[in-house]
């Protein structure tokens, strides 16, 4: 059984899953896909198997659970709900396999293919045994190390008084004492296979049922485990490459930015201080530099042009702005005064 760190938690799991069990890879170079029975399941994605379960399932509880909530309470999908805030696993994985990789090694590719219609039955055993775990997916191996079947489902729960009424929970039907009450029921049906079947088995028979060993898990498995972490180590660097050339663009375009409104303020810095500098060269009567000479000498004829040419008609315009504004002002002040009498004489203060 799928647990903890192999847990299937989340949706990118359940894909990773996927690919490992349906052969999905770009280059099948440790597999062989014609090696592989699809028993249950679509055989193209066990993601959207787990969705078919979902909608199943959980699509009427979900209405009922969301039916006069407010808009921002209700549960918009279920599957995504459950996957994003991690409490509990999108499914759950069981391999089924009767014999180790030492006792396969010794048997005919014959023998191996002969298991195929034993471990459906081992399906349907289990299946009998746990009818809340609703199968999505079931694929026979036979290019790895021994002949085993690897099951995805969703193990389903009902009778909640909180949120919904039936809901995914791992935990809660694969209790520790089920899981025993579980191991003796496929125990017993590997045993009745081993002795119906000894031109497979010959003489060999299972060991005991030892305690505290229910959550045994194949080399098979470990190894897809660590082909799953690699893969999302894989796509965490590429999304982590992606982020970094992003951010150096956004580098570049804020240093590109910041170096025109840098330019732009030395320009207009640069620009005031030589106004000012001309302005005192301008106004110097006895300049020593060359340059202060040639300003002053320009500047001087400019005053002389300007004040006789622009001079009398900036006066003139000037002093008519000047007396406009006074008698303004005074026709103001002579109305404030008029009213204030009129104010005076109507409370009888007129003397």
């Amino acid at each position: 059984m799928s647990n903890q760190k192999h847990a299937l938690t989340t949706t990118h799991s359940v894909s990773s899953v996927s690919k490992h069990n349906l052969r999905l890879y770009k280059e099948q170079q440790e597999y062989n896909v014609a090696l592989i029975e699809i028993v249950e399941g679509s055989g193209t994605s066990i993601l959207d198997d787990v969705k078919r379960i979902y909608k199943e399932e959980f699509s009427e509880p979900l209405r009922e659970y969301n039916e006069g909530k407010r808009a921002d309470r209700q549960i918009k999908d279920y599957l995504k709900y459950v996957s994003d805030n991690k409490k509990s696993d999108v499914a759950a994985e069981v391999i089924l396999q009767i014999g180790d990789k030492e006792f396969w090694s010794q048997k005919s590719i014959e023998q191996w293919k002969e298991m195929s219609p034993l471990l459906t039955e081992q399906l349907e055993a289990f299946k009998k045994a746990v009818p809340e775990f609703k199968v999505a997916s079931a694929v026979i191996h036979l290019d790895e190390s021994s002949p085993h079947m690897q099951v995805v489902g969703v193990p389903v729960a009902t009778g909640y008084k909180r949120g919904m009424s039936k809901q995914v929970a791992k935990s809660k039907v694969f209790t520790k004492e089920r899981m025993v009450e579980i191991q003796a029921i496929i125990h017993a049906d590997a045993e009745r296979i081993i002795n119906e079947h000894p031109e497979i088995f010959g003489d060999e028979c299972l060991k005991p049922i030892e305690k505290g060993r229910n959550n045994d898990m194949s080399k098979e498995f470990y190894i897809r485990m660590k082909q799953q972490q690699y893969e999302a180590i894989s796509e965490d660097i590429d999304r982590l490459e992606e982020e970094k050339d992003s951010l150096i663009q956004v580098k570049n375009e804020i240093s590109a930015e910041t170096e025109k409104i840098v330019n732009e303020a030395v320009d207009k810095v640069a620009e005031s201080e030589m106004q000012k500098e001309f302005l005192n060269l301008a106004s110097d009567d006895n300049p020593k530099s060359v340059i202060g000479k040639m300003v002053s000498e320009a500047f001087k004829k400019f005053k002389d042009w300007w004040v006789k040419s622009r001079g009398p008609k900036v006066v003139d315009k000037t002093k008519t702005s000047v007396m406009e504004r006074l008698m303004e002002a005074r026709r103001i002040a002579d109305e404030q005064n008029a009213q204030r009498r009129r104010t005076h004489k109507e409370h009888g203060q007129e003397r």
